[in-house]
């Protein structure tokens, strides 16, 4: 059966609180990791969406004693065989993380970043969007409709431990109540009108 994407608006419960409370940890962070780039005279600092640093852009090269060659995309990394890399590495680590909020997902039972739906060479995950300071964000979960009998025979081979499977793992998954679903055209306007929202606010603030 054929992938479709299903869409539900959320203002309140555990995913927003959640993502409120990666957002506010982040503006902490950023300002950390803007402050730690200036001392060592970075000029950009590259991570993963759950946080993992991926490394640190400068404008001239740096220390060679102390950071690796660029990597495939033009960051540095300490090395891990000199004690100035060493000592760098630690100061690194001890950086708090940048985690996007797709990482709240995970109160509602989705799992970002991880091929939920498989078709061909191509996957989906589940994704979130938003803003966080208006309070309204949008879960953006891939889907495909399945006999009710197969995901029940399902639920009782898990239990089992007889089957395993990510993709029907996915599909029983359920929305929260405070999850309510839209139609992508809804989504697409509300967005907008959140965008035009913040700008006025930026322009406002400036």
């Amino acid at each position: 059966m054929s992938i479709y994407t299903r869409y539900f608006r959320v203002t309140s419960g555990p995913l927003m609180e959640k993502a409120r409370e990666l957002s506010a940890a982040n503006e902490v962070a950023r300002l950390a990791v803007i402050a730690f780039c200036k001392e060592i005279g970075a000029v950009d600092v590259l991570s993963h969406r759950d946080g993992r640093w991926e490394g640190f852009k400068f404008a001239a090269t740096p220390d060679q004693a102390v950071w690796k060659q660029p990597n495939s995309f033009g960051t540095y990394w300490p090395r891990k065989n000199t004690a100035g890399g060493r000592d760098m590495l630690e100061r690194i680590e001890a950086l708090s993380r940048i985690v996007h909020i797709e990482a709240a997902l995970e109160q509602v039972g989705l799992t970002p970043g991880v091929p939920a739906l498989v078709y061909g060479n191509r996957w989906s995950a589940p994704s979130l969007t938003g803003v966080t300071k208006l309070g309204v964000l949008f879960a953006i979960v891939p889907w495909r409709d399945i006999d009710p009998a197969e995901i029940a025979a399902y639920k009782f081979d898990r239990a089992a431990a007889r089957r395993l499977s990510m993709e029907l793992d996915h599909l029983c998954w359920e929305p929260t109540a405070d999850m309510v679903e839209l139609k992508r055209w809804e989504v697409e306007k509300e967005i907008e009108e959140l965008n035009a929202m913040s700008r006025a606010e930026r322009g406002g603030a400036a």
